[in-house]
């Protein structure tokens, strides 16, 4: 174990060293931030002035230097338009974004896992097919436009649900709908491969040959050893809806990580860019090395070393 998790750990450093490395270049790509924070009738003396207190009239070799020992002790620098310390602007928007990410990822989970329990105890096949269509559609809407037309149909309409903004249960729960509905289908086609495969096995038979209920051959046989796949798949989905479910955030006006990068993007504010990504990419990759640690926990044939 000690040797595994030595070896993740640093191929998890080596994974956030290459994506704040290609960061920090793709972002020098994207203009000067110098000329936008300045007003239209500064001059190139005023520019050049402000590129020297930026540090961005040096080398980009140079930069690159500075930059990787500043984030080894976490400074990622100032805001640009905010004056305020960019990784703590990226971490005052986590608690939104750990709110709406977690919901939407337990109800999501919750819907798939009742809806495929459902499908498996019924023998009517029009329901199963009625239900995998419903969740295929719903794949093949937009998120943004589904979450529009949730706001139409449940605010402006029926005017039962806020929607824009952080607030109360209330204002949670059409963005965390738009996201855990997204999945369903995913999941739903995990479950029914999973369940499907391990009903074929020959201790379900004898399971079924002592007697014992169809739920209970379900719940306490078959489940338990149809979840590796599923964990992992919503390993994975966890970590993007950690890192910033974006287009749902801006649509709900939700003050997420996701959206503060989007506005960090608009007004080429690089520090609150790496920070950022830089946080996305540490909860992605968190995520990713607690799902192989429970792999141990539901599967023991299933050897970390």
């Amino acid at each position: 174990m000690p040797r595994f998790l030595r070896r993740r750990i640093l191929q998890s450093l080596l994974t956030i060293f290459g994506v704040l490395t290609a960061t920090f270049f793709l972002v020098r790509l994207s203009g000067d931030p110098a000329s936008l924070l300045l007003s239209m009738d500064a001059t190139n003396e005023d520019i050049a002035r402000l590129r020297t207190e930026l540090g961005l009239d040096q080398n980009l070799a140079i930069q690159y230097i500075k930059f990787l020992q500043n984030a080894a002790v976490g400074d990622f620098g100032r805001s640009l338009h905010q004056d305020q310390s960019a990784l703590e602007l990226v971490l005052e928007r986590m608690p939104a974004t750990l709110e709406l990410a977690l919901t939407a990822f337990a109800l999501g989970l919750a819907l798939a896992f009742m809806t495929c329990l459902l499908m498996q105890l019924s023998s009517n096949r029009w329901v199963k097919g009625l239900i995998m269509w419903l969740a295929f559609i719903r794949q093949a809407i937009p998120v943004f436009l589904f979450g529009l037309l949730m706001i139409l149909v449940f605010s402006v309409t029926m005017r039962w649900l806020p929607s824009l903004g952080r607030g109360g249960i209330t204002h949670l729960i059409l963005p965390a709908l738009t996201l855990a509905t997204y999945e369903i289908a995913l999941y739903l086609r995990l479950f029914n491969a999973a369940l499907g495969q391990e009903q074929r096995q020959d201790y379900v038979r004898t399971a079924y040959a002592k007697g014992q209920s169809r739920i209970r051959v379900l719940l306490g046989h078959i489940v338990p050893n149809a979840l590796l796949p599923i964990v992992t798949i919503a390993g994975i989905n966890l970590g993007a809806l950690l890192g910033g479910a974006i287009v749902t955030e801006t649509v709900f006006s939700w003050p997420g990580v996701g959206r503060l990068i989007i506005q960090a993007v608009n007004q080429r504010d690089y520090p609150v860019v790496i920070a950022g990504v830089f946080v996305i990419s540490c909860t992605f990759v968190l995520v990713n090395l607690i799902v192989d640690l429970l792999y141990t926990f539901l599967d023991p044939r299933v050897r970390l070393a």
